[in-house]
C-alpha cells in the first residue's frame, strides 16, 4: 500500500511464527489447535494473518462472526474456520454453503440445522461458569439425546470457555473448578466427538508452566488469542512469546513552545518552561485512546518521551525537549526500537488507559496500514 501519512502497524511473521511454535513445543501430543483470528487477527489483520498460518500448517481458526468467515473464504483462506457467535437461519444456509464450521450454543441453533438436513459438521459449547453462551451442563445428556437422532450433523468437537484461565496453577482456582465441571461433559461425548477445546490462552500458559490436576490429565484442545499476538496474559510465567506488532509513526513537525503556553484542545497541558512538542500524525482514530492523553509514553528515536495534551482524532503531540532529533523522527507507540532495544508493550498502554492489552491492539484502526514482515 502507497502511505501518504508516515503512521503504520508493522507485523512481524518471524515472530508469529515463533509464538506458534513455542505452543507446539508445549503440546507435541496430536491435539486441537485453533488459533483465533477474529477481530481482524487482534489488529494485526486477519486476512494476512490466516494466510500465513495455513503456510505453518494450521488447519483451524477460530472467528467470531460470520461475516468475518466470509471474508477469509473469499480471499483464499482454506483452512477449517469455527465461527463462534452463533446464527439464525440466514446465516446457518450461508455458513454451509461456504464450508464455515457452527459452534453451536443453543436449543434454536441446534433445531435451525436439524430443520436444514444438510451433512454439517458442528462443534457444542458447554457453559461451565461464563455465563454468557453454551447449554447448561445438565442439559448435556439431552443434547447427547437429541443429536444422536441426527445422522446428518457430524460432530468434530465439544468445548467451553475459561472465565479465569490465569489462576490455571492455582489447584483450588476458579479454571480447576470449570474443567471439574466440563469432564462431566466429556464423560457423556468422549466416544462421539474427536476434539474437547478447553484452553485459551492463559490455560495454554498454565499446562505449559507445570499445572496439574484436571488441566493436566486430558488431552484439551487450545484456542490461543492474545498468546499468539506475544502476549502472555499468566504474570508468573516467563515463557518466551515475542510481540508481534509495532504501532509506529514518523515526523518531522517539531513546535517551539514558551513558558506557560498550552497545547492541543482545553489546554490540559501547558508547558513549565521552553519546550520542543513534537506533532505526530495519529490520533484517536486511530484507536490511541483519548485517555492516554498526558498519561501514555512514546519512543521518540528510542528514547521515552511523553504524550502532552488532549489526544485529537488525527494528532498528538508529545514532547521531545532535550532529545535527539533527526530528519525524520522514529515515533514508536507500541513495539520495541531497534535504535536503542528499549520495548513499549501493549500492557503498558493498556495500564495507564486502565483496559487490557486486547483492547489495545484490537482498536488499531483499518486506516492504519499493516506491513508485514518475515525474516
Amino acid at each position: 500500500m502507497e502511505m501518504y501519512r508516515r503512521t503504520w502497524a508493522e507485523i512481524n511473521l518471524s515472530h508469529l511464527e515463533h509464538n506458534i511454535q513455542l505452543i507446539r513445543q508445549g503440546f507435541p501430543q496430536d491435539t486441537f489447535f485453533c488459533p483465533m483470528v477474529k477481530a481482524n487477527a487482534y489488529g494485526h489483520g486477519d486476512v494476512k494473518v490466516s494466510q500465513f498460518l495455513e503456510t505453518l500448517g494450521v488447519k483451524h481458526l477460530g472467528v467470531c462472526l460470520i461475516e468475518e468467515g466470509l471474508l477469509l473464504r473469499q480471499l483464499g483462506v482454506k483452512a477449517d474456520v469455527l465461527v463462534f457467535r452463533g446464527f439464525d437461519s440466514k446465516g446457518a444456509v450461508k455458513m454451509f454453503e461456504n464450508q464455515l464450521t457452527p459452534v453451536v450454543s443453543t436449543w434454536e441453533q441446534l433445531d435451525i440445522l436439524i430443520s436444514l438436513k444438510q451433512p454439517t459438521k458442528i462443534h457444542l459449547k458447554f457453559d461451565t461458569g461464563m455465563n454468557r453462551l453454551g447449554f447448561e451442563v445438565a442439559e448435556v445428556a439431552d443434547v447427547r439425546a437429541r443429536f444422536k437422532e441426527q445422522s446428518h450433523l457430524q460432530l468434530e468437537g465439544v468445548l467451553t470457555h475459561l472465565y479465569q484461565s490465569e489462576d490455571g496453577l492455582d489447584p483450588n482456582g476458579e479454571t480447576v473448578e470449570q474443567i471439574g465441571r466440563f469432564l462431566n461433559v466429556w464423560e457423556v461425548f468422549k466416544d462421539y466427538s474427536e476434539f474437547f477445546h478447553v484452553l485459551n490462552s492463559g490455560g495454554i500458559v498454565c499446562k505449559m508452566s507445570g499445572a496439574q490436576g484436571v488441566l493436566a490429565q486430558q488431552n484439551w484442545g487450545l484456542r490461543p488469542g492474545l498468546l499468539i499476538y506475544g502476549y502472555n496474559p499468566v504474570s508468573e510465567s516467563k515463557l518466551d512469546f515475542k510481540p508481534v506488532m509495532t504501532l509506529q509513526s514518523r515526523t518531522n513537525l517539531i513546535r517551539d513552545i514558551k513558558t506557560g503556553e498550552g497545547v492541543s484542545y482545553g489546554h490540559t497541558w501547558k508547558a513549565s518552561r521552553d519546550s520542543q512538542v513534537a506533532v505526530v500524525p495519529i490520533g484517536y482514530a486511530d484507536g490511541w485512546h483519548r485517555i492516554l492523553s498526558n498519561r501514555a509514553e512514546v519512543l521518540w528515536n528510542g528514547q521515552r518521551a511523553p504524550i502532552v495534551g488532549s489526544i485529537c482524532m488525527d494528532y498528538l503531540m508529545v514532547d521531545v525537549t532535550g532529545l535527539s532529533h533527526e530528519k525524520e523522527n522514529e515515533v514508536i507507540f507500541v513495539g520495541r526500537s531497534e535504535k536503542t532495544g528499549e520495548a513499549l508493550p501493549a500492557t503498558e498502554a493498556a495500564e495507564k488507559a486502565q483496559t487490557i492489552p486486547w483492547e489495545i491492539l484490537t482498536s488499531v484502526g483499518e486506516r492504519v496500514p499493516r506491513l508485514y514482515k518475515n525474516k
